[in-house]
């Protein structure tokens, strides 16, 4: 049922496009707008993304919440797999929209037939998802029309048989660099007055023949026809915008810089196809975004077309890897230098990619991190390596690499927890290697998820320790059990005496500090006999052993 009789006639479109974002962003089988969930036992369904019948709402609700595999993100953001299917569904999540002045609280929620869960990083694109009350929503700057028209009429220009492609086009990618700042310290309408005024001057700037879209935020799109095949006609149209952008600054009833940067490329010299243009065109938009007093105009290189298919390529295959969990683990020992024994073994994840073999790890975890798909790896890790830490003769040690970045999200504990539970392993067995170099985000959440992971008894270690940000600042603000010493002091150990003076003095405030310290990178007996002599407990590199395939026993 599609009922919204009950809603302001201006609503209706703007529900229909919330439920149809939601369906591409996650992606789900189905999604929905449902009314007055608290009040009613069968709520209506306000709008969908495409027709449904749902099972009757009180079994819906009472199935989610004896669901298994439950997680949670920002914003009342809910997921969980029914224990039997409702209906034809198996998974399901779920957001709350704000309440509504008649006391009302709509919820969207999207449903999955597969018995795959969601992944956690759809449970953040819907978290980020502005979902407003219904009655607030931002009207849209006129005109605009977004992405899905933008590659519509790219698709008609490129592809259709009835326009001839001996006319090539250019596509502009214009982005406002101060909206976002702008919008966090002074208010959507200080924002939106700027991107309207951007808006009128694009439309009064391009020629009748473009076609001119707003993407969204501060983001434009023009697609310019090249007649003659004149592709400098791209470039003079970007510095024109630019100017003008600019010359709007100087009157003085405009306090805010519009500070354009425009990346562009060109149909067919630069890109054979729709989506290919637009990818080169946002690759050269990032090459200059952010940049003060520099260039505001970047046409895409060859060279950063290329990184840029490469990067695309990257993407997909490791999102395939993430979805089949084509990975596999190397195990590194560790051995405590007052023993000589191995006391642990950390797990490294490494994956062998379809056609291109084994990819160095920095390059697929940092792709990992910029797209917002490195939680799905770290959490892969945390179950497969507790689950065969359990079948080892010894109960040695683990540790496992998590990265600092999704720490805000507050589910990187719920993970270890379940990874623990799953297994069975004991949690004083694990430790958690957090890197120096990433940022742990807001302080404040940092150091409550930190708290919760080693209130399970679980140690935390900081990795890479004198090579990242604020180091010392970690030190004083996080739990840590450990501090790595990394590779980059432990190869200058008896060449540099610096660097030596370095370590003993850190090795010195670890202990003070009530941590106790591991060196990596270890390859001879003199940095060995130089660690143990000031004190430093664990040691890992090849001189005691190389990351090995098979795991231990």
């Amino acid at each position: 049922m599609n009922d919204t009789s009950s809603l302001p006639t201006d609503e209706g479109p703007l529900l229909t496009l919330l439920v149809r974002c939601a369906a591409q962003l996650l992606p789900c089988d189905v999604a929905c707008v449902v009314g007055s969930v608290e009040q009613d036992e069968q709520p209506v369904v306000l709008s969908h993304s495409k027709p449904v019948r749902l099972p009757p709402f009180a079994q819906l609700k009472e199935a989610m919440d004896a669901s298994i595999d439950q997680l949670a993100a920002g914003n009342g953001v809910k997921a969980g797999q029914f224990s039997e299917k409702v209906g034809e569904f198996s998974a399901w999540v779920c957001k709350p929209l704000r309440e509504k002045k008649d006391g009302s609280s709509p919820l969207l929620l999207c449903l999955n037939r597969s018995e795959k869960p969601f992944p956690s990083s759809a449970l953040t694109r819907l978290a980020s998802l502005s979902l407003p009350a219904v009655s607030g929503l931002r009207p849209p700057v006129p005109g605009s029309s977004g992405i899905a028209d933008l590659m519509r009429y790219l698709d008609t220009r490129i592809t259709s048989p009835g326009i001839s492609t001996a006319t090539p086009l250019a596509l502009l990618r214009i982005d406002l660099a101060r909206i976002g700042p702008i919008n966090d310290s002074d208010g959507w309408p200080v924002s939106d007055a700027l991107i309207g005024q951007a808006h009128d001057i694009l439309h009064a700037t391009a020629p009748d023949s473009c076609f001119t879209v707003h993407l969204g935020g501060g983001s434009f799109a023009v697609v310019v026809p090249l007649e003659q095949q004149n592709v400098e006609a791209a470039n003079e149209l970007a510095t024109t915008i630019v100017t003008r952008m600019e010359a709007a600054h100087s009157r003085p009833e405009n306090s805010f810089p519009l500070e354009p940067h425009i990346g562009w490329a060109a149909f067919p010299f630069d890109a054979p196809d729709t989506d290919t243009l637009i990818g080169f065109a946002n690759a050269a938009l990032a090459g200059i975004r952010g940049q003060r007093g520099g260039t505001r105009i970047n046409r895409v290189a060859p060279e950063i077309g290329k990184v840029h298919a490469e990067r695309v390529g990257l993407e997909g295959d490791l999102r395939h890897a993430i979805a089949e969990g084509h990975f596999r683990l190397n195990w590194l020992p560790v051995l405590e230098t007052a023993t000589e024994h191995v006391v642990a073994f950390e797990a490294l994840v490494r994956w062998d990619r379809n056609g291109h073999g084994e990819v160095n790890p920095l390059v697929f975890l940092d792709c990992a991190e910029s797209t917002g798909l490195i939680e799905d790896i770290d959490t892969w890790v945390l179950h497969h390596a507790c689950q065969q830490a359990t079948t080892w003769t010894q109960p040695l040690g683990l540790s496992i690499n998590v990265s600092p970045s999704w720490l805000e999200t507050e589910r990187v504990a719920a993970s270890i927890g379940s990874a623990l539970e799953k297994s069975g392993l004991e949690p004083a067995r694990l430790q958690i290697e957090l890197s120096e170099r990433s940022g742990f985000g807001r302080p404040d959440i940092a150091r409550k998820e930190l708290a919760r992971i080693r209130a399970m008894g679980v140690r935390l270690v900081l990795d890479d320790f004198g090579t990242g940000f604020g180091a010392l600042e970690k030190l004083t603000n996080y739990p840590f059990d450990q501090v790595k010493l990394d590779r980059v002091f432990i190869r200058r150990l008896g060449r540099d005496s610096r660097v030596e003076t370095i370590l003993r003095s850190t090795i010195y405030m670890i202990h003070a500090l009530n941590m106790s310290c591991c060196a990596e990178g270890v390859e001879t007996e003199e940095q060995l006999g130089f660690l143990d002599a000031h004190g430093c407990e664990e040691i890992q590199g090849y001189l005691i052993g190389r990351p090995s395939v098979q795991p231990p026993r």
